[in-house]
This record gives C-alpha cells, sequence and structure tokens, in this order.
C-alpha cells in the first residue's frame, strides 16, 4: 500500500467538522479496540490488500479542553504470501496526543499523533521490533453518562537501518472502540445531573433539581428550592429574595394576611392595632414609603443590560422619590419576559437590575441602602403570549425593605 495515498486519505478527512461547544468526554477511560489492519508488500507480498482482525486496548487522559493524552497496544494476525516471509503477527506500541480540531455537541473529530514501536514476528522466522511514528484521525462520541464510542483511521510507520529486514514498513489500521470512564463524569454546576445529562447546566449552587438537572421551585415563587427559605408560600404571594413573604411594615404578619399592612402590629392575627375602648386623638403616623415604585419606561438595547436614553429621566425621579423615602433600604428588582431560559432570564435579569442601581448611586443615594435581584421571568404582571404582555414583563421595580 502506498505511503502517499494514506496521507491523502488523512488529509481529506481532516478537513471535515466545524467548531462548536465540545462534547463532554470523561476525564480518564480504558477502552477496548477491535479492527482492520493493512500491511504493505514488504511485510506480506500480493496479499497487502486484504483486511486482517485488529485487537487491542486503550488508555485515555484529558489534558484540557483541546488535548488528550493516549496510550494503545494493538495486535493483528497478518496472512502473507511473501517468499520467506509467509504469515506475520504484528504488535504495535504507542503513546501521544489528540488534538480536538473540531468540537461538537455530542463528538469531537482529533486529530491523533504519537510515537511508540512496532514488532513483527513471521513464520520465516523474521522477528524484529523498531521505533515508529503514527498518525491518524478519527470522531469520539458521547454514549451514556460518562462512556465513549470511537472510530479511527490511522497509519504507523516504522523506522530502522536499510540494511535491516522490513525497515520502513507501513501499517494502516481501521479500528472501532469503546471506553468506559474512570470515576466520576463531569458535573459543572455540582448539583449531581452529568454534564451530558443536564437540561439545565448553570444551575445556581445549592439549588435543588429534577432528573434532567434543572431547579425545582415546588411554590412558584421565583426563588429555588434549596435557597428557598420558606418553600411552601401561598400561590401568588410576593416574596423577597430568601422566598418568604414580604412583610412590610415589619410585624411579623406577611403582607398577604396583613390587613394592616402598612401600620405595624405585632402580635395581633390580622396584623391591625387593636381599637381602643375609647377613642384618643390619633398620633401623627409618618407616612410609609410606597410597597414599590415601577419604573414604567426604563428600557434596555435588547438582550442587553445596557440603558437606553429615554430611560435617564425617569431614573433621575426616581433617584429622587428615594431620597424622599429616607434611609429606607430598597430592593431594585429586575424581571424579564419568558422568551429564554430561565436560567439565561435569571442572569439577564440580575445584570439589568446591577445596572440601575449603580445609576442611583452614582445619583447620590448610599450604597448600603441598595441591593440588586434578578427574578427573571418570575411574578409575570402580563401575559407573556402577547408582544404587548411580554413588553410589560420587562421591568424594573424598586421595593422597600423595612
Amino acid at each position: 500500500m502506498k505511503q502517499s495515498c494514506v496521507v491523502w486519505l488523512l488529509a481529506g478527512m481532516g478537513v471535515l467538522g466545524g467548531a462548536a461547544h465540545a462534547a463532554d468526554m470523561p476525564e480518564r477511560e480504558l477502552g477496548l479496540l477491535l479492527g482492520g489492519g493493512w500491511a504493505d508488500k514488504s511485510l506480506v507480498g500480493g496479499k497487502d490488500g486484504e483486511a486482517n482482525p485488529l485487537l487491542g486496548l486503550r488508555y485515555g487522559q484529558r489534558l484540557n479542553d483541546d488535548f488528550n493524552l493516549f496510550g494503545d497496544l494493538v495486535y493483528g494476525a497478518y496472512d502473507g504470501d511473501r517468499a520467506g516471509v509467509g504469515d506475520a503477527d504484528v504488535t504495535t506500541l504507542r503513546g501521544g496526543l489528540e488534538w480536538l480540531f473540531s468540537r461538537q455537541q455530542r463528538y469531537n473529530w482529533f486529530l491523533s499523533g504519537g510515537l511508540g514501536l512496532m514488532n513483527v514476528n513471521t513464520d520465516g522466522n523474521v522477528d524484529f521490533t523498531r521505533p515508529m511514528a503514527s498518525l491518524g484521525i478519527g470522531q469520539d462520541w458521547a454514549v451514556g453518562a460518562n462512556d465513549a464510542f470511537r472510530w479511527e483511521l490511522r497509519a504507523d510507520q516504522s523506522f530502522g537501518n536499510s540494511s535491516l529486514p522490513n525497515a520502513g514498513l507501513i501499517n494502516v489500521q481501521a479500528l472501532l472502540g469503546y471506553s468506559w470512564g474512570l470515576g466520576a463524569p463531569l458535573d459543572s454546576d455540582g448539583d449531581g445531573v452529568a454534564n451530558r445529562l443536564d437540561a439545565c447546566p448553570h444551575t445556581p449552587s445549592g439549588a435543588k433539581v429534577d432528573v434532567r438537572g434543572c431547579p425545582l421551585d415546588s411554590d412558584n415563587d421565583g426563588v429555588f428550592d434549596g435557597l428557598d427559605r420558606c418553600p411552601d408560600t401561598p400561590a401568588g404571594v410576593r416574596v423577597g429574595a430568601g422566598g418568604c413573604p414580604l412583610d412590610s411594615d415589619g410585624d411579623g404578619i406577611p403582607d398577604h394576611r396583613d390587613a394592616c399592612p402598612a401600620v405595624p402590629a405585632p402580635g395581633t392575627t390580622d396584623g391591625c392595632p387593636p381599637r381602643a375602648v375609647e377613642p384618643a386623638p390619633a398620633p401623627a403616623v409618618v407616612p410609609a414609603a410606597p410597597r414599590k415604585l415601577m419604573l414604567d419606561g426604563v428600557n434596555f438595547d435588547n438582550d442587553s443590560a445596557r440603558l437606553r436614553p429615554e430611560s435617564i429621566t425617569i431614573l433621575d425621579n426616581a433617584a429622587a422619590t428615594l431620597k424622599e423615602w429616607g434611609e429606607v433600604k430598597v430592593e431594585v428588582a429586575g424581571y424579564t419576559d419568558a422568551a429564554s431560559s430561565i436560567a439565561y432570564n435569571l442572569m439577564l435579569s440580575q445584570r439589568r437590575a446591577e445596572t440601575v442601581r449603580a445609576y442611583l448611586i452614582k445619583h447620590g443615594i448610599a450604597a448600603e441602602r441598595l441591593t440588586a435581584r434578578g427574578y427573571g421571568e418570575a411574578q409575570p404582571v402580563a401575559d407573556n403570549k402577547t408582544a404587548a404582555g411580554r413588553a410589560k414583563n420587562r421591568r424594573v421595580e424598586l421595593i422597600p425593605l423595612q
């Protein structure tokens, strides 16, 4: 078999594939190899076009996102008709690197290169071991949570002094393999679901997830189970950052059960002060800050946390209002529509809330009074199925925390 044919075949296959997100392969793996091999005429004579069965073992270890370290041992029994040589047993031992030149969602294309030894033992009492170099191309496919299927086409070239028998032997191998991952599979967000099976790969740390790796929210309040300090909040009740019902007047009675949400009345059942038997002059009541201030008209560039120019006047007015509220601490709450994934919307709403907080601080509001919280697509105020509804759901609110 001509060496130039092998080189052109490998080079032609190397143009396939395009860059994408890499498949998550095991950190370390041990595999079995099966396939067919072809040797040139210098070893097998006129049978250089016939495939011979191969069996091998392989070990692989990931170095980084682009390279793997590997070692393999492959044995093949070759039929030959060259005079004085006959049949041959060929064993190759090699080690080297795999370059993942095209990474896809479920598989990776790789080029392999390595060095090793080729041992040949024939019926004609020809027995030699030569150093060799190897070049190959193939694919690695993800299987299950931590296994992999692969195929590879490679060419081995031995080296030696021209006065020695069979120096410069070329051996071509087509291999199929299955590898078992050693150790736990990759789990980037630490939620207990392997990356390959995780439909929500960016779950916040501490959140409970379902079998697909997506966060659970049992009470549908926008705060994930595991992070929710009040996991049984009634439906429709507004909650704070910890998932507990808001208590605007701080009397221990949540707003949804407080008949007087602006008047502290600890120890009562309805949140209102007990009525006096004799009427008495009502004490002067300091006006309480409103329960929330919705910043209608505060808009951002599409899929961005950059404020649009028309939002500046509204934010300036909001800064003036916050100064009138005194020292009340305020949560800057950001919301999105439901157009993207839950995880992405949480991230985008958090960035927008932080942008508004930074603007208010720059315009005279004490930083310790303001916290930023993104709620993503939770707590919609309109129907996400219409453009008008989605526009209303893309909003920022200022919520007093008192």
